[in-house]
């Protein structure tokens, strides 16, 4: 009677088990997100606070590991500004390089690495969690990859992930992997405007709102195409903002005092509320200023980019015009024409109906495109073997040591007080204190 009676309450308990397992399978799923700094703005970060935001909405466990050092006032500074992180495990790089699964776990574990130079940690993800899938975000533009990027193994990854199906052809090409799945990255951010309630007149404002890195952003081919409206076609109503942050902001200083367009080209001011969005990005994989500025109801005029990839997300956008050959003298005509168009709530409903579609259903989408490739990478990697120390090797070569010496913690901690904040960003300094860090 007693044996059968253990018998039956472990059997019940295999039941329960079962049931709790399937039935409750977001709970028994865990994510975690491996990227470069989550503290500094950009748009791998957006992707990733916008990964968090869409995992934590479904009750995932979210876990982000950051290979930057930080510290407490760093952990604030993102909650109060980052709301979605406040109740996400955020862990150092360094947490990776020991076993993170137990063997008999039930839990389904996601790896997503949201940076190139990182890709080399999937080795060591795989060798403490072997059944793990493990995804590598494509967010750099191909042609701007790290040369070392072809020595990089990917056979540890499930799968990689691209935002376009151009970008997976020449990726597949180019480094002779084959597991790699389409899907753009997560808008969640996006706050999608009512057409019905947006009303936007004519504007000759334009606005460039992106990082200030001449060899991928292009910035002073908007500089140039403004100057020429202004000194060639008289426009003498055209306004340029640009705002952001980089190492190239003193280039394009240069550039507005030599064509003497103090009063009508402006860097990081207050940007009026009309406006149309500027970009003539090189490259990119996505380009969240244009989905921002859609979202906002904004017309747009937008450079193809040199592989296409930019028209390729936002082809068919009404509210879009396009660059397709960036000749001076044909882009300042069209840049003219549409200020003087005015936006048709048709178009405005269109556009933002479009961006709905891009930013509904992320969660399911990837679930399904991972899916099937479930299993693949999980190639066994013996325990004993070490290669902590080469995958270590491998990343500081390229990126500098994770941890951060006290000079470079007061550095960006003073970073943030509004007074010093101009003077610390001088380009000089920043890449002063760069090399130092990569000299550790």
């Amino acid at each position: 009677m007693v044996k059968s009676f253990l018998q039956y309450f472990q059997l019940t308990n295999k039941i329960y088990a079962i049931f709790y397992v399937f039935g409750k399978g977001q709970a028994m799923i865990k994510i975690s997100i491996v990227g470069y700094n989550i503290f500094s703005p950009g748009g791998t970060t957006r992707s990733n606070l916008n990964l968090i935001a869409e995992f934590s909405s479904q009750n995932y466990t979210v876990v982000y590991y950051n290979y930057t050092d930080f510290d407490e006032l760093d952990l604030r500074r993102l909650h109060k500004h980052e709301k979605v992180t406040a109740d996400v495990q955020i862990k150092k790089v360094e947490e990776l390089y020991s076993k993170t699964t137990a063997k008999q776990s039930t839990t389904k574990n996601y790896f997503f690495i949201t940076r190139e130079d990182l890709f080399p940690l999937a080795a060591v993800i795989r060798k403490y969690n072997l059944k793990a899938l493990i995804i590598g975000e494509v967010h750099t533009p191909l042609s701007l990859l790290n040369k070392d990027f072809a020595s990089v193994d990917l056979s540890p990854f499930t799968c990689l992930r691209v935002a376009t199906p151009a970008i997976k052809k020449r990726f597949a090409q180019k480094y002779h992997f084959e597991r790699i799945y389409v899907q753009m990255v997560s808008l969640d951010h996006l706050q999608l405007c009512d057409p019905a309630k947006v009303q936007r007149s004519k504007t000759s404002n334009f606005l460039v709102y992106a990082r200030f890195d001449e060899d991928a952003k292009d910035i002073s081919y908007a500089i140039k195409l403004a100057a020429h409206m202004i000194n060639e076609l008289k426009g003498n109503n055209i306004r340029l903002y640009i705002n952001g942050y980089g190492p190239d902001k003193l280039c394009y200083e240069k550039m507005i005092a030599q064509y003497q367009l103090k009063n009508a080209i402006f860097i990081n001011k207050r940007v009026p509320s009309n406006y149309i969005a500027l970009s003539t990005s090189h490259v990119e994989t996505l380009g969240y200023a244009i989905a921002e500025s859609l979202a906002q109801g904004h017309r747009v005029l937008a450079y193809v980019g040199d592989d296409h990839v930019t028209y390729e997300n936002f082809k068919g956008v009404p509210l879009i015009s396009w660059i397709y050959k960036k000749d001076i003298a044909i882009d300042a005509q069209q840049a003219l024409r549409v200020t003087s168009e005015n936006i048709k709530t048709e178009e405005l409903a269109t556009s933002i109906n479009l961006l709905k579609q891009m930013k509904a259903g992320y969660v399911k989408k990837m679930f399904k495109n991972v899916s099937s490739f479930e299993g693949e990478g999980a190639i066994a990697v013996d325990e004993n073997k070490n290669i902590e120390s080469e995958t270590k090797r491998q990343i500081e070569s390229v990126l500098g040591a994770a941890y951060a010496p006290w000079y470079l913690k007061i550095y960006r901690h003073l970073r943030q007080v509004p007074g010093l904040r101009k003077l610390l960003q001088q380009s000089k300094l920043s890449e002063w204190l760069k090399l130092l860090r990569k000299k550790q």
